[in-house]
């Protein structure tokens, strides 16, 4: 199992045509955590950096979680999410 961290470059039109045309299924967590199984011939590695490059484009999950990529083959790859939420408000001292 190999895990993926430290996203800093902002998803590409490319990149996100990629994604979603080698995920399979999407499956939702009870917490609402995203997990994704690709084709069996893909990289699990380069989809998880996609998967989080994905999601924190989009912003919409609010709370930090470890989710993963799998494939037919059971080839799997962990990637950390971070919502920024928090921090955010924090930087623009929203929060008191």
């Amino acid at each position: 199992m190999t895990k993926i961290n430290g996203t800093n470059t902002p998803l590409t039109t490319e990149e996100a045509s990629r994604f979603e045309s080698g995920v399979i299924e999407t499956v939702w967590s009870e917490t609402g955590e995203p997990h994704y199984i690709i084709k069996d011939s893909l990289d699990v590695k380069e989809y998880a950096a996609l998967a989080k490059k994905s999601l924190e484009s989009e912003r919409i999950i609010a709370h930090d979680f470890t989710s993963y990529v799998i494939n037919g083959s059971g080839e799997r790859a962990d990637f950390e999410y971070k919502s920024g939420w928090f921090l955010e408000g924090l930087a623009e001292q929203e929060m008191e």
